[in-house]
């Protein structure tokens, strides 16, 4: 038999609180999580001081999904290390542009430098067909 305080899979949280103690953490985290993890939640008013709602059944596949360390069986200190992951997935991704920059760079210089060999070749073979 469910339980009654237990929401079913497409019931609506209506507020931030309601979504903050069904995913266990404080109001500020689950708005951080909106705004950096991009926790599933619609607003029905304009602006970011509209009213808010999700579906229970999107959070928990969000919870899942995201890579966000989110449960009961987490310890405190917990929310840190979600912060630090999102700080690391940054410090990741601008190193990886970094990376991608660079071997851009390196490919457009290959190409002139296979350029500027092509001509040379094609240079002596002009010059040995004369001789030849």
């Amino acid at each position: 038999m469910p339980d009654e305080n237990e929401p079913s899979s497409n019931q609506e949280l209506n507020s931030w609180k309601e979504i903050a103690s069904h995913l266990e953490r404080g109001v500020r985290t689950v708005q951080r999580w909106e705004s950096e993890l991009g926790l599933p939640v619609r607003r029905t008013g304009r602006g970011k001081r509209g009213a808010v709602y999700a579906l229970v059944s999107e959070l928990d596949l969000w919870r899942v999904t995201s890579g966000a360390v989110v449960g009961k069986e987490l310890g405190p200190g917990s929310e840190r290390a979600a912060g630090s992951a999102v700080e690391e997935s940054r410090r990741l991704m601008t190193n990886i542009q970094s990376m991608v920059q660079s071997v851009s760079m390196t490919t457009v210089r290959q190409r002139q430098q296979a350029q500027a060999l092509q001509k040379r070749l094609d240079e002596m073979r002009r010059r040995l067909r004369k001789t030849g």
